[in-house]
């Protein structure tokens, strides 16, 4: 069997090389080249020949109706606090694997490993670029990675959940995430003339309050995270800038939250005499798990697959389960002691290789499972 065959390849041996080679490359969404040139000599090593779309990489095994498994590779603009985590191998730089990227990107190398290229099964190895908030897998998906794909899985990382458990929920399992910015263009003045300027921070905090008000309205989440305007205190302010994220479990809900903002930010213009700009850079669909894909996690892991609670943050996986079935599975980190319970995008973020074997052990019994379905061979 498919996974009795793991436990002769010294999975955590390598599990834990791997994983602590990838924290040290931990490059930003969208500039992995030095990560995305180590698994593609990973998997050449293990006798695969990879393709690649971007910086992101994908190789198969076999022919035919495939199971895909997706890891994502890139890291985030924080710099690790290593007087808290104690690792020798954090990156440098503000650059760190802060949502355990460098985790799900060394489980499925595992994987690769183990199966080897020679196996009939129809699989599909995905190592995708840029998922913190450039959306690479859309741009995975029109290079081709999902055809012939039949079903896609993926885990994530998980510092609330106990560590050999595996996550499951029904549904909608994360938000839909649109991330856009807003700018207005006014004129300064003197404070003591405000009739020859035209106020681009009142135009902004207009903005502000009608989208919250929408926000409210539809039940949506919405966060103005970050606002920059003006010169002086005595001055009326010329520009402003605010970055906002809006987060969803309905699109219809969300698309007229946005035709509501644009009418506020068209009535600030009319009110305070300015021009404005609205500029989407993100938008990930809500992520909405496959019943008959869980039902089969479920049934493969046992009393180690747990319910959990959707979320409001977000995951680009929705990409995918959106063209074909599948699914994306919590992986649990946290130990009996409490230990790596430090939330996901934490400075102070960090795990135990040894957690990554129950996501190994998922995603080599789902290949089993694909190839009892197709009346393939074991592996290697």
């Amino acid at each position: 069997m498919v996974y009795n065959d793991c436990m002769n390849h010294n999975d955590l041996e390598y599990l834990i090389k791997t994983r602590r080679k990838l924290h040290a490359l931990a490059e930003l969404s969208g500039e992995e080249h030095k990560t995305s040139a180590f698994i593609a000599e990973e998997l050449k090593s293990f006798g695969f020949k990879p393709k690649t779309v971007g910086t992101g990489v994908f190789c198969d095994t076999g022919k035919g109706p495939r199971l895909a498994l997706r890891a994502d590779i890139d890291a985030l603009p924080i710099k690790e606090d290593v007087a808290f985590t104690g690792v020798d191998f954090a990156a440098e730089g503000c650059v760190m694997h802060a949502c355990g990227h460098d985790g799900h990107t060394a489980n499925l190398l595992n994987v690769a490993r183990i199966i080897g290229p020679k196996s009939d099964i129809p699989l599909r190895f995905i190592f995708q670029f840029g998922e913190e908030g450039i959306g690479g897998s859309e741009t995975m998906i029109a290079g081709g990675v999902l055809e012939d794909v039949e079903e896609i899985y993926a885990i994530h990382m998980c510092p609330e959940l106990d560590e050999g458990k595996i996550g499951y929920c029904y549904g909608a399992m994360f938000a839909g995430c649109v991330e856009f910015d807003v700018e207005f263009k006014g004129k300064a003045s003197h404070c003591a003339t405000p009739e020859k300027g035209a106020d681009a921070v009142r135009a902004s905090i207009y903005a502000a309050d009608r989208a919250f008000e929408a926000a409210k309205k539809h039940n949506l989440l919405i966060n103005l995270g970050k606002i920059e305007g003006g010169a002086a205190r005595n001055i009326v302010a010329d520009r402003c800038n605010s970055a906002y994220t809006l987060r969803f479990y309905d699109m219809a809900k969300s698309e007229a939250f946005i035709m509501e903002l644009e009418r506020a930010l068209i009535e600030a213009d009319e009110t305070f005499g300015t021009e404005h700009n609205l500029i989407t850079s993100a938008v990930y669909p809500p992520l909405i798990n496959h019943a008959l894909c869980v039902d089969k996690v479920r049934s493969l892991m046992g009393d180690r697959a747990v319910p959990t609670e959707p979320r409001y943050t977000a995951e680009d996986f929705s990409n995918y389960i959106n063209e074909v079935p599948g699914a994306i599975f919590w992986l649990g980190t946290k130990k009996s002691d409490g230990r790596y319970s430090v939330p996901l995008h934490s400075e102070k973020f960090g795990f135990d290789e040894s957690a990554l074997l129950t996501g190994t052990e998922l995603f080599l019994k789902l290949i089993e499972a694909h190839g009892q379905a197709h009346g393939r061979g074991h592996g290697k």
